[in-house]
């Protein structure tokens, strides 16, 4: 290998059926690199279970900064906490450019209550954050390495000519994410059977993608078959089939208080299917979807807001259907070939 070829550090969960946050992004990120350097020799480091799997991990990390000149960091809280002082320590040591591609909306607060962290940091090449709000929280800490690289993701955008019409009741709602507590999974689906209640048919449905956390798996079987009339568990697919799964719905659900939220993926495919998106204004949502425009978003501390947002949507349909243009429009700023031009310029300077 030479100087110019890359690794990947972050945690890819191969032959597994993950689809979180962290998970997607990496493998998004080494196959985008893939497609921009074909002429370079690509090594991923899978961090999946690393405090089972150290040994072999470290081994690969060690061969990676030997091998490549070019590092990439994906990791989360727990990740930055093990590897960090490793991976700084190999950067200097081998006189390896470092990147950090950050997971998730965490990193401010983790930065502001661990200096270590802030030292951490400073010794990358860059950190690219997601938000505009990430970089003006990082920089106020002194952090001046800091750059806004929104999330993106290979999909395939519908065209306008592709949305349908909405049609009439009962209504697809759609929730594609990991099946989780703080995902709002609970809320979503008493908010649609709440709006149901009385009604002499089905006037809302339910479909739910993603993989079950195993702590919420008892609760989430329950709810569901409680509701089984409103709720359909469409089990796991694969994050590039996700505007298939999702065009034929009404909107998607996303009423999240995930303590690590950043730019979500999942509102990424909702608006590359043309898809409104009813989401709290936890951390940086209201930013990603806006009232009127994208879709509704609410107050993260009234839960009972959702059953609202939902039963407004479903009375005016023509109102949502007339978003789906300006959703397909806010896909695009999220389409890889101006993340890699980004990262490529960065690589290069």
């Amino acid at each position: 290998m030479s100087r110019n070829d890359i690794a990947v550090i972050g945690r890819t969960a191969q032959g597994t059926d993950l689809l979180d946050g962290q998970t997607v992004k990496t493998k998004v990120l080494y196959e985008e690199l893939r497609r921009t350097f074909p002429d370079r020799k690509i090594l991923c480091v899978d961090t999946w279970r690393y405090k089972q799997r150290a040994i072999p991990i470290l081994w690969d990390t060690f061969r990676a900064f030997v091998s490549c000149g070019h590092i990439f960091v994906l990791l989360s809280r727990n990740g930055r906490t093990f590897f960090f002082p490793l991976i700084t320590g190999l950067g200097k040591l081998f006189r390896r450019r470092l990147y950090h591609d950050v997971v998730g909306g965490a990193l401010p607060g983790e930065a502001k209550e661990r200096p270590s962290l802030r030292r951490q940091l400073a010794r990358f090449e860059v950190n690219w954050v997601e938000l505009p709000q990430m970089k003006q929280e990082l920089e106020a800490l002194g952090l001046t390495n800091v750059e806004v690289l929104p999330n993106f993701k290979r999909l395939q955008i519908l065209s306008p000519e592709d949305l349908r019409p909405t049609g009439k009741a009962p209504y697809t709602f759609t929730m594609f994410s990991r099946v989780c507590k703080t995902k709002g999974m609970t809320e979503a689906i008493e908010a649609v059977a709440a709006v149901n209640e009385g009604k002499d048919a089905p006037v809302a449905r339910l479909k739910i993608y993603g993989p079950v956390e195993d702590a919420y798996r008892q609760e989430f079987e329950t709810l569901c078959a409680r509701h089984s009339q409103y709720v359909d568990y469409m089990g796991t697919i694969p994050q590039d089939r996700s505007v298939e799964a999702l065009q034929d719905s009404f909107m998607l659900l996303f009423p999240s208080v995930y303590p690590g939220e950043g730019m979500p993926g999942t509102i990424i495919d909702a608006f590359s299917a043309g898809l409104p998106v009813i989401a709290t204004d936890w951390h940086f949502n209201a930013q990603l979807v806006r009232n009127g425009e994208t879709g509704y978003h609410y107050d993260w501390q009234k839960p009972a807001l959702l059953k609202e947002r939902i039963a407004y949507a479903m009375a005016h349909p023509d109102e949502v259907d007339a978003m789906r243009p300006g959703c397909l429009e806010e896909a695009k700023k999220y389409a890889p070939e101006a993340a890699m031009a980004q990262i490529r310029k960065k690589m290069d300077g």
